[in-house]
């Protein structure tokens, strides 16, 4: 039985991405006969029964509309062959408009019925087209061009050795009869020649309006509210305002992504309803492509892999993100012994941990901003953004601030990201005071996996320890050769193996995550400096005021 329904369900499968296909055939076809019909002589031995039954005005205008439908049909078919929704609306209206014009142009009964026909057969294929996009704004794709131009060009061409017995003459342009088809010619290159140049010059303008829309204060305020539901804590990023934002139509979901020249990057996963999300991960594919930029995806998680392949992007594995399970987390036995010393050693200390609602951030900023300086200052550091937060007094009034204080005074903190679901809470600073006690970000890690435990939260996220799991065997591609050799010989400028160990010591499910680029890992070098140099960008001031901040 269950053999069976696999056997359905691929064979479904298969149906579903072979009628798209079909029909954008039957549509290319449609078109181009359409236009060799309609500029060329009506049959004589239907002249008759034309000149009888059709005004000349009737036929005169069908002969126009069926010329504007062939080349629109021609356009179309692109959109059929990728599944757009729109192009499906747009083929039953072409279908139906093209039959109407072979009857009213020379009562041409047999196409205007296989026309219909092909109507009434793309009725119940509706679900197969369930890409929600705009036909105007697809991609340029070289194939289809290239075809479109050849079949509009053999056309023109029959047309002009199909009449070429005919002596030109100016007066022709405005010569109407049933049986001027020469002059019905010359119109109808007009109307081609105008039809596709409209579709041409919307697409040149498109270009223009669709280039990365700056964030605007209202977008914040627009983000605040689907940041404050969203299951995904990485979506917090977007209202740091370093990254360009792509709505859908409701505004219930967004992509947040960063142009460096022609590299955009998308940070994290999409944000919304799954069918709306996907909705506009092609979309922004299309976007980019328009603007002869790359599109990547930094930082998805396995669980969008099969969505990343369908758009044509490669995953390449960056590391693993540290997922406490808080419920098994336990303090007993001997891997325990070291965090029960350190907790006894605070405890001893008078250390206090609180979690500061955003709305209670604000009196606190000017200790958080002293610890934050001289974190940086030791580090040798400075802020940076996109793929992590960095300390703007706006930013930090928006989400809870994890704080450890000892003898009264704060000597570390993290802002914490939660998730309306409960089924992860993350932290995105964690920085502390150069005089703060030794284990302070132990203990304060600690605190929060009980924090995390005590308020329904299923994980705890201790962040991404970049380059871990990456292990290079003998038939590796380049990229885990080159990365195992980063983590090996890197200590000197980033201690890869000291944080993934230290990670470790909280033994956490370790959770992959990938860097999707078009291409090889030729791709995958551009990419990665763009995200290096995303992340030196200053983001923008925002204009937030603690009544403002989501709970």
């Amino acid at each position: 039985m269950n053999r069976d329904l696999t056997i359905q369900h691929i064979l479904l499968d298969s149906a579903t991405r072979l009628i798209p296909q079909l029909f954008a055939v039957v549509m290319f076809a449609a078109g181009g006969l359409l236009l060799v019909s309609v500029l060329t002589p009506i049959d004589p031995k239907f002249m008759p029964y034309v000149v009888r039954w059709l005004p000349l005005g009737l036929v005169e205008f069908s002969h126009a509309i069926g010329t504007a439908s062939g080349v629109l049909m021609l356009f179309v078919a692109r959109g059929l062959w990728e599944r757009i929704d729109t192009a499906w609306y747009m083929a039953m209206f072409l279908f139906c408009l093209a039959a109407v014009v072979s009857l009213t142009r020379e009562l041409a009964v047999v196409p205007a019925v296989l026309l219909t026909i092909c109507a009434l057969l793309l009725i119940p294929c509706k679900d197969a087209f369930n890409r929600r996009s705009n036909l105007l704004s697809l991609s340029i794709n070289p194939i289809w061009a290239g075809l479109s131009i050849a079949t509009l060009g053999v056309i023109v061409w029959s047309g002009f050795y199909a009449y070429q017995h005919v002596p030109y003459a100016h007066s022709m342009w405005v010569h109407f009869s049933y049986r001027a088809s020469a002059s019905r010619f010359l119109r109808g290159l007009v109307v081609m020649a105008v039809t596709a140049g409209l579709i041409l010059l919307y697409r040149l303008f498109g270009i223009a309006r669709q280039l990365p829309p700056e964030p605007q204060e209202e977008d914040v305020e627009r983000l605040k509210t689907v940041v404050a539901g969203a299951s995904n804590p990485q979506a917090w990023l977007a209202l740091l305002r370093d990254k360009h934002i792509l709505w859908n139509d409701d505004q219930t979901a967004f992509i947040m992504y960063g142009v460096s020249g022609q590299q955009w990057v998308v940070m994290g996963e999409p944000i919304g309803p799954k069918a709306e999300a996907e909705a506009l991960c092609w979309q922004l594919k299309e976007l980019a492509s328009l603007s002869n930029a790359r599109l990547s995806f930094y930082q998805v998680s396995p669980n969008l892999l099969p969505l990343m392949i369908d758009l044509g992007l490669r995953p390449y594995k960056i590391g693993e993100e540290a997922m406490v399970d808080v419920a098994a987390f336990d303090l007993a036995g001997k891997k325990g012994y070291g965090f029960r010393q350190t907790i006894k050693r605070f405890e001893g200390l008078g250390a206090e941990f609180e979690v500061i609602a955003p709305e209670d951030v604000g009196p606190q900023l000017d200790r958080l901003k002293a610890v934050s300086d001289a974190w940086l200052k030791g580090k040798s550091a400075k802020e940076k953004s996109y793929s992590l937060g960095c300390f703007q007094d706006d930013y930090m009034r928006l989400t809870p601030v994890a704080v450890l204080r000892v003898g009264g005074e704060i000597v570390a903190f993290a802002n914490l990201w939660p998730t309306q679901d409960r089924t992860l809470l993350s932290i995105d600073l964690m920085r502390y005071a150069p005089d703060a006690p030794p284990s302070t970000m132990e203990y304060l890690f600690l605190q929060l996996i009980f924090y995390t435990r005590e308020h329904g939260y299923r994980y705890f996220s201790l962040g991404l320890a970049p380059l871990a799991g990456l292990r290079a065997k003998p038939l590796s591609s380049a990229w885990p050769k080159l990365a195992s050799l980063i983590w090996e010989l890197g200590g000197e400028f980033y201690n890869f193996e000291g944080l993934r160990a230290y990670k470790e010591k909280f033994k956490p499910d370790w959770e992959p995550r990938y860097f999707a680029v078009p291409g090889q890992e030729a791709a995958l070098v551009p990419a990665l400096m763009a995200v290096v140099a995303l992340g030196g960008r200053t983001p923008k001031p925002m204009r937030v005021t603690p009544d403002d901040a989501p709970a």
